[in-house]
This record gives structure tokens, C-alpha cells and sequence, in this order.
């Protein structure tokens, strides 16, 4: 019995709709119909001829251990649904605004039902199928919907059975995502977000409140703990892209998994630590032997709407002691003191504490109850288990699901009073409100709540000293306090959160960089690439040399050709004449490749013939009459006519050598890129000067020959082995001009 709480209060039954409509329920039993169907009773109320529709609310709770000892906070699941049945059926709109008048507008009414699952998936579904084995007109009553289950591990199976027969089932803690699927939980809704959405706030938090961006999970291998880590990695795409996650998976049954897990995690070096787990003991022992844990550095948060570590007193100085120091649990709430709802909710449940309510809530309780359980269930007879703060933090959601079946039912209903499971469940996903814990709203394919209209509180767990009643020891016990609050989309701080140093210095998500470790990597990763680029630079030096080395074996000095006084000329070519010289005693045709910059007279181009010339310019005519300067210091040409240029910006280069002897002459314009034309030369020149063949003219080499004292007003000369001595098909002669570059070259 609660100290503070020694009798019942007094006052008016709040609960009277409900009593009265199980009695007219009973009275009514042999003139009850069902239409095939449809999941509502219809009766007509004697005397009065007036038609009632019922709808049967079955609430599947584990209100005993393993059917040996009653649960307490799971009572206060239960009333709270009994109490939204009496708001629903009295137009009560004193918490939920959409509920007020609905009496007036809806002819559908509540009743409520607790079958006590124990906690166990066998009793579960036992409750379930002997609920919906039920015939119409008994004193026991067929369901309109259920609510429940508690966990996730019933609500399975038992939603596949209610979903099978057409029934919708709503939980208020059931997070599975599995629960998500419609193809095997077709009728299956809740007023808790799932396992993946949970992540969301989590992630806002850790992101724009501690800015870390790397985060190990250590979660247990099966859909739940896969189901968080799905999940906060879903959040951290939209929410944190550039968070690292690392998923540790742990599977309990084997032997040495917890050492192995906190291996992993010293392993990733990440600081902040996430464990979705049921049992942590062990993980956090081994944590702290570990030096993963209890160090001030790491620090832990658990998921789930865990009690621990406040559950328990540790010895000072023990690892869990310290290792459980500043743990950070979010949990999804129905409500905190000072929000307006949840005062009214509370309020309105503490009303329940009357001597009618009180005896009427019994006798659902004791109903389906072991004898032996209920009469140990004192807290139910004073009513010290509805005193505020209530003991069950999933109250106010069990509340918002009976109200959620109640309206979607009102606007569902046919005139006739129809109803049946698929358009009872469709109505609820698109159902929405103000309940105590936030706006509601749904997910319309799912059914589940969608996240931001939820309340979630982060708790921080700090020691305290405790004294063991036996023994006298002083202990260390964990009190836990609400620091932060997510409502409407953000987080609002309530007080400093204590982290495992002991202060609300926000911890780095990794170890710093320390100066030898900087050293360390400096000589790890940068002395390879130093040794990288030198061996390529060297490399560089080496083949650049080598080239040069090639090269210079056909550079040629100009003073080692002789021409015959006056030069022989055996060709035309593009940028020139084609003279016979000697090298080194060997015969061998001479020929400009590229013209200067500039001559004498400027580049203005002209076609000219050995017999006249014909100006195209648009600028006046010049004549230049070729001279060893316009020939880069080659000897004057004499006695063999004058070649005039002539120069339009846009000819193409081409050269001719008609029959008659008359050379026509056109120069590429001027636009051409010397510096490419000088690249290209020199590639071929290293191609050429490797060719040999009787049947290709051998290059000897070039020299470059200077004009205006620059290199790049320079001429380039390319020497070749002379006509005699290639094959006839190379010949030079009247074709000699033939060739690429509009010039003669070698066959």
C-alpha cells in the first residue's frame, strides 16, 4: 500500500456509462444481433424500443507476472482505457477536443474488457482466440477491436490471428517494424511510433545538440535490435549525412559475445555508444573492464524505455557503478508534468479513485484474473496505484488508443449500425486529434503514429548514495532525470546533461589527435609519398635526359652543310626552296619546315610564276625577292626567277609545280599556332630520324637557324639524304612537291 494513500478518495463515479451499458448488454442477450460481417452489437433497450450499437473494446495486458503476481503499472494501462470509453461514450471532451459532443453525433457506444496475457505469447493468443470463439448473445461478448499487447513479441502473432478474423488491433508499446508489414498485420495500428522512427529525435539530438558524427551500436541480432540500427541509419541519410554509424550485432545465447562486441567498439575508436539491448549488465561490466566504459571518456546511451540503472544499487566502486555513471536513456512518453493534456489526463484518473470506480474496476480486473492474484492486488482496493505521478509511462497512450478506435468507429459506422474491421482500421489510419501526448496522426497504410506530433524526454542517470535497509551499507543508486524534451519537431532543454566525466562539457565523439600521434601518422603516410614523388621526379630526370640524348643526334650545326656557289635548287616547298647540300660528305636535300615570325616586307602573301604575278591581297602589292636573310642564312638563290608570297588570312596551304615549270605558292595563315607547329615537328623528327628503308628517304636531322636574334623568330631546317640515293618512287624532280605539308617529304 502507498504510504501517502490510506483510503479511497471520495466523490461521484466517474465510470457510469460503463457499468450501465454492460447492464443493459446482459439484460438485452437474447434479442442481440450481428449482422454477418460486421463487428458491432445491436440491441434494442427494453421498454424503451431504443436501438443500442456496441462496440466491444478487448484490452489484451499483462496484469500478472506469469499469472503469479500482479503488475501495478499495467492497472493503470487498463483504467486508462476504461476511462477514454466513459469520454467517448459521454461526448467528454475535457482532454481531447474532437471527443466533445460525439455522443450527440455518433450512436455507437463502449464497453471494455482486461484478459490478462501474463506476459507470455501462449496466454496471448489463448485470450484472443477464445474472445473471438465467442457467439453472439452471450453474456461474454464478442470483440469490436483489441487493444495490446504490451510487447512486440506477442503483438506478432496475436495480430496476424485478430488481422485473419478482421478484427483491428492497437497497440501502445508494441515497436517491432515488423509490425509495419500489411501483409501479415493487415489491421494492425498504434499510438507509438516504431522501432524506426524512434531514431529520429535520437539523431536530432546527438547531431545538432552534441555534434557528433560518429556512433557504434551494439544491438542485439534480431529484428529489434536490427530494427534500431535500420533505423538510425535511415534518420542519419535525411537527418546527419555525414555521420559515421557502425552496426555491432551481439547475439546473447553465445558464450563470450559481450567481449567480443566491446572489442569491435575500441576497435572503431568512437566515443558515443548506442545499445539496443534487453539485458546490459554483462555488455557494461565487460565495457568497463574493457576501459570502454567508466572512463569519462565513452559515453552510453540505452534504448528502450528501460528502468535500469535505476532499477538497482551497486557497490562503490564496482564497474557497473561507474560504468552506468551519466548513461542517457530516450524514451517515448505519454506526457510530462506542465504540459496542459497530460494534467488534465492525470487529473481526470485520479477521479477514478472513488469507491464505486474503485469496486467496478475491480470486478473487470478480477474477471479474468487467478483468485489467488487479485486478492494480492491491495493497491487496486485503496486505489493508491491511480495517485499522481502515475506509475505507467504508456498510460496516456493506451488512453489515445481507445479514443482513436472510438472516433474512427463514429465515422465509420453505417446508418444501420455496419461496421466492419477493414473500414474500422481505414477510418483509423486517417484518424487524427490532440491527445495527451501530442497531436496525433497516422501513418494510412501502416496505422502507425506518425513521429512529429510525439513527446520524447531524454533521461540522465546519476549516483546517488543509497542505504541498504539490511545491511546499513551505503550503496550507489542511479536517479533519473528528464534533461531534455522533444515536442513538435525539436528538442527543449530542461537542465544540463551529466556525462560518465561527471560534467556538461560536451565530450569529442573521438580521441584527439595527439602531437606524437600526429608525428606518427606524419611519418606513416607522408614518408611514402615523399619517397613516391622523388623516385618520380627522378624517373622524370632521367627518361627527359635520355630524350635529350636522343635528340641530339639530329641537331645539326649549320656550318657543317656546303652548298655549291650559287645553290643548287631541286624543289619547292611550302615555307621555301629545296637545296642540294653536303654533310659530312654526303649528299642531302635542305628544306625549310617552318617559316619566322617576320621577313623583309612583312608576311604579306602573294602567288606569283615565274613568268608574272597576280596580287588577291586587299592591301597594296610588295614583292620580295628572295635573299639569304629570307632564307634563315642560306646562300642566295640566283639566276632562277623571283618567288613572290602572297599572303590571304584564311588560303589554305597547298603547292603546285605545273608542267611548264611555274611554281604556284600559297603560306598557311598566320593564325596557325608556331608553338604547336613547332611540337609537331619535333615529333616527327623523332620518328623520321628512326626510319630506315631503301624505299624511305633518311632523315639526317634539323638545326634551327635564328632570325631577328630570337628562337622563336626562328626558322626550322630539316636535312634530308639526298634523291641519288633513295629508290626511284622517292625521287626528287618536277613532282618534288607532291607531298604533305604541301611541300616535298620524304616517300
Amino acid at each position: 500500500m502507498n504510504p501517502n494513500v490510506t483510503e479511497p478518495q471520495t466523490g461521484e463515479p466517474l465510470l457510469k456509462s460503463l457499468p450501465h451499458y454492460d447492464n443493459l448488454r446482459l439484460n438485452a442477450t437474447g434479442s442481440i444481433t450481428r449482422e454477418k460481417g460486421s463487428n458491432l452489437d445491436v440491441f434494442q433497450v427494453p421498454d424503451t424500443e431504443e436501438d443500442v450499437v456496441l462496440c466491444h473494446l478487448n484490452s489484451l495486458f499483462p496484469l500478472s507476472f506469469s499469472g503469479m503476481a500482479p503488475w501495478l503499472k499495467i492497472h493503470v494501462d487498463a483504467v486508462a482505457v476504461a476511462l477514454a470509453a466513459q469520454h467517448l461514450n459521454a461526448g467528454d471532451g475535457s482532454i481531447v477536443p474532437e471527443v466533445e459532443g460525439l455522443n450527440e453525433r455518433c450512436n455507437v457506444r463502449f464497453t471494455v474488457e482486461f484478459a490478462d496475457t501474463q506476459l507470455e505469447t501462449e496466454y496471448a493468443l489463448k485470450q484472443v482466440v477464445d474472445s473471438i470463439g465467442r457467439s453472439v448473445g452471450e453474456a461474454d461478448r464478442l470483440p469490436c477491436a483489441f487493444i495490446g499487447t504490451l510487447a512486440s513479441k506477442m503483438a506478432v502473432p496475436t495480430s496476424i490471428v485478430t488481422g485473419l478474423f478482421g478484427y483491428p488491433q492497437v497497440s501502445a508499446s508494441s515497436t517491432s517494424a515488423d509490425l509495419d508489414d500489411k501483409s501479415q498485420h493487415p489491421l494492425f495500428g498504434r499510438t507509438i511510433p516504431s522501432d524506426a522512427d524512434y531514431a529520429v529525435p535520437f539523431i536530432l539530438y546527438l547531431r545538432h545538440n552534441l555534434q557528433v558524427t560518429k556512433l557504434a551500436v551494439v544491438h542485439v541480432n534480431d529484428p529489434y535490435g536490427n530494427a534500431n540500427v535500420l533505423g538510425l541509419r535511415e534518420a542519419a541519410r535525411e537527418y546527419a549525412p555525414d555521420m559515421d554509424i557502425r552496426s555491432i550485432p551481439i547475439n546473447e545465447e553465445q558464450a563470450g559475445t559481450e567481449k567480443a562486441a566491446i572489442e569491435a567498439v575500441k576497435t572503431t575508436g568512437f566515443r558515443y555508444i548506442f545499445c539496443a539491448m534487453y539485458e546490459t549488465d554483462k555488455l557494461m561490466t565487460e565495457a568497463y573492464n574493457m576501459d570502454v566504459a567508466g572512463n569519462g571518456k565513452h559515453n552510453w546511451f540505452i534504448g528502450g524505455s528501460t528502468s535500469k540503472p535505476s532499477s538497482y544499487s551497486f557497490e562503490k566502486g564496482s564497474p557497473l557503478s561507474l560504468a552506468y555513471r551519466g548513461v542517457g536513456n530516450l524514451q517515448f512518453t505519454g506526457g510530462l508534468p506542465g504540459m496542459s493534456s497530460y494534467d488534465r489526463f492525470t487529473e481526470e484518473m485520479e477521479k477514478l479513485r472513488n469507491p464505486d470506480d474503485l469496486q467496478y474496476l475491480g470486478s473487470l480486473f478480477s474477471k479474468n484474473a487467478n483468485p489467488e492474484i487479485w486478492s494480492n492486488a491491495s493497491f487496486v482496493q485503496d486505489g493508491s496505484f491511480l495517485s499522481v505521478p502515475l506509475a505507467s509511462n504508456y498510460a496516456s497512450l493506451n488512453y489515445e488508443a481507445a479514443i482513436a478506435l472510438g472516433l474512427s468507429a463514429c465515422s465509420g459506422v453505417s446508418s444501420d449500425g455496419f461496421l466492419d474491421g477493414e473500414t474500422h482500421f481505414k477510418h483509423f489510419t486517417e484518424t487524427s486529434f490532440t491527445g495527451v501526448s501530442g497531436n496525433l496522426s497516422f501513418n494510412n497504410i501502416t496505422g502507425t503514429r506518425i513521429v512529429a506530433g510525439t513527446t520524447y524526454k531524454l533521461v540522465n542517470f546519476l549516483p546517488s548514495d543509497v542505504v541498504d535497509d539490511e545491511t546499513g551499507e551505503i550503496l550507489v543508486g542511479f536517479t533519473p532525470y528528464v534533461t531534455d524534451v522533444f515536442k513538435n519537431g525539436q528538442w527543449e532543454e530542461l537542465r544540463d546533461f551529466i556525462f560518465n566525466d561527471g560534467t556538461a562539457n560536451v565530450p569529442p565523439d573521438s580521441p584527439p589527435i595527439l602531437a606524437d600521434e600526429r608525428l606518427e601518422w606524419t611519418q606513416t603516410i607522408l614518408a611514402p609519398i615523399v619517397i613516391a614523388l622523388v623516385a618520380a621526379i627522378g624517373i622524370l630526370f632521367f627518361f627527359e635526359r635520355k630524350r635529350r640524348q636522343n635528340d641530339a643526334l639530329w641537331y645539326i650545326q649549320k656550318n657543317e652543310l656546303r652548298f655549291a656557289d650559287p645553290p643548287e635548287i631541286i624543289g619547292r616547298g611550302g615555307f621555301g626552296l629545296i637545296l642540294k647540300a653536303e654533310y659530312r660528305g654526303t649528299e642531302v636535300a635542305v628544306k625549310r619546315v617552318l617559316p619566322p615570325l617576320q621577313e623583309e616586307g612583312g608576311w604579306k602573301m602573294k602567288e606569283s610564276t615565274a613568268t608574272g604575278s597576280m596580287d588577291t591581297s586587299q592591301g597594296p602589292q610588295s614583292k620580295t625577292q628572295i635573299t639569304r636573310k629570307q632564307h634563315l642564312g642560306l646562300p642566295s638563290v640566283v639566276d632562277k626567277g623571283s618567288i613572290e608570297r602572297n599572303v590571304s588570312s584564311s588560303s589554305p596551304v597547298r603547292t603546285s609545280v605545273g608542267n611548264g615549270g611555274m611554281a604556284t605558292v600559297a603560306i598557311a595563315s598566320l593564325e596557325i599556332s608556331r608553338s604547336q607547329l613547332r611540337k609537331d615537328f619535333v615529333k616527327e623528327m623523332r620518328v623520321l630520324s628512326k626510319l630506315r628503308h631503301s624505299c624511305i628517304a633518311t632523315v639526317m636531322g634539323k638545326f634551327a637557324a635564328r632570325y631577328a636574334g630570337t628562337l622563336a623568330d626562328s626558322n626550322l631546317i630539316r636535312v634530308t639524304l639526298s634523291v641519288d640515293r633513295c629508290c626511284a618512287g622517292a625521287r626528287l624532280g618536277a613532282n618534288v612537291d607532291n607531298g604533305v605539308h604541301g611541300s616535298w617529304i620524304p616517300l
